[in-house]
């Protein structure tokens, strides 16, 4: 027996649709999205490429799927909670997903949520909005408004935060210099926390 012929039938017991996309996620983390590719996704899975194209017809379904796996790891509070409670609870699980997965974070962040998994995220978060007295129209409009938001925060976390530039003389502008000291990571928590309870507030102040 060749050993094409064994590969493939241990792909066939082994390989499955969830195996595919823990693993073409893990290796965008540890290589960047650039150098993703069903080639190098196989070698990874020691299977043929065929295989994968049994589970998934194209890469762009393995981001597909990758998305829809990450947010469906995001989980709701009771209705019965506070509004605003609700939705900081929805949009730290966000900020966490940016966190624990910055090399993807960008493709998510510009990625139409026109899934089932997608649709009910952002029927749920409308449903907060509408239990929260709000007009559809509102709900709707801080729907897309909180998701700049997050998207913005995320994208910003993900790129990861790199000392100034050395060649760049800033001493021509002193306030700048000085604020510049609190663009750190160890802020980035009160930041997020500060523009998220006025983004709320804000929005929720007809309750």
């Amino acid at each position: 027996m060749s050993n094409q012929t064994k590969n493939q039938k241990k792909s066939k017991a082994n390989l499955s649709k969830d195996l595919i996309i823990r693993t073409a996620l893990e290796m965008i983390e540890e290589q960047g999205i650039e150098s993703f590719s069903l080639r190098k996704l196989a070698q990874k899975l020691d299977c043929e490429a065929m295989s994968i194209y049994y589970h998934m017809k194209n890469k762009e379904e393995i981001l597909d799927q990758i998305v829809d796996f990450l947010i469906s790891k995001i989980m709701f509070q009771s209705q019965r909670d506070d509004p605003k409670e609700q939705l900081m609870y929805v949009a730290k699980q966000w900020r966490t997903i940016s966190q624990e997965y910055p090399n993807f974070f960008p493709v998510l962040a510009i990625h139409p949520l026109n899934t089932d998994i997608g649709y009910n995220l952002m029927n749920s978060i409308l449903l907060i909005f509408k239990n929260a007295n709000l007009a559809v129209k509102d709900a709707s409009y801080f729907l897309r408004i909180l998701n700049y938001y997050l998207i913005g925060m995320g994208i910003d976390e993900a790129k990861g935060y790199y000392p100034s530039n050395k060649n760049l003389k800033i001493d021509r502008y002193p306030l700048l210099e000085d604020a510049k000291t609190y663009w750190t990571q160890k802020d980035q928590e009160e930041i997020f926390e500060l523009g998220l309870n006025m983004l709320l507030t804000n929005m929720l102040h007809k309750i």
